[in-house]
């Protein structure tokens, strides 16, 4: 286990983690695509997830890593975020953050680049609210649901992020598609 002065961020700034819900996708059982990993956003979905892009840039919000789930769906917001907040932004994607994936694996990946302090993940419900409440300390009966395109911002002490960690803000879609259009 490393120390406690090696587990903190080294330029002393909080390390701050982003989990956002994939957008608006085709709908399950849809015969163009039978395997729900196939499923990719609707038209709508990508245009509404440029919109809530946008208001993430208004806020500020700026990541240097983005992780997605494999799923077509997560791996199409992942992309649309990271063309719109900065062309040059990382992007992986994790079988953590797929249906059922295991937050102690994420925060594994997350742990292994210590360069990186402003991590983006896109994945499905329940499983983000899950780890939201996980990682801000509480029970998995504390449950907040991510809409789709929703997103939290939860900041931590230290690298790896470690529970429990503060909530920053915790924006719904059309919350973001408000700020995108001032």
């Amino acid at each position: 286990m490393p120390s406690a002065k090696s587990s903190r961020n080294p330029e002393g700034s909080p390390y701050k983690l982003c989990l956002m819900r994939h957008g608006i996708s085709v709908s399950r059982g849809t015969t163009a695509f039978p395997a729900d990993a196939d499923r990719p956003l609707t038209p709508e979905g990508k245009q509404r997830m440029r919109e809530i892009s946008r208001g993430l840039r208004r806020l500020g919000y700026q990541p240097d890593w983005i992780i997605s789930s494999p799923l077509a769906r997560a791996r199409q917001t992942a992309a649309i975020v990271a063309e719109l907040l900065g062309p040059d932004i990382p992007l992986d994607c994790s079988e953590s953050l797929r249906p059922g994936g295991s937050l102690d694996s994420l925060l594994e990946l997350l742990g292994g680049h210590s360069e990186r302090r402003r991590a983006m993940v896109v994945g499905h419900e329940t499983d983000l609210s899950d780890m939201a409440a996980r990682l801000m300390g509480a029970s998995r009966h504390a449950r907040c649901g991510f809409k789709k395109g929703g997103c939290c911002l939860i900041r931590f002490e230290r690298h790896p992020p470690q529970p429990p960690g503060e909530l920053v803000w915790w924006l719904t879609p059309r919350i973001l598609c408000e700020l995108a259009r001032q």
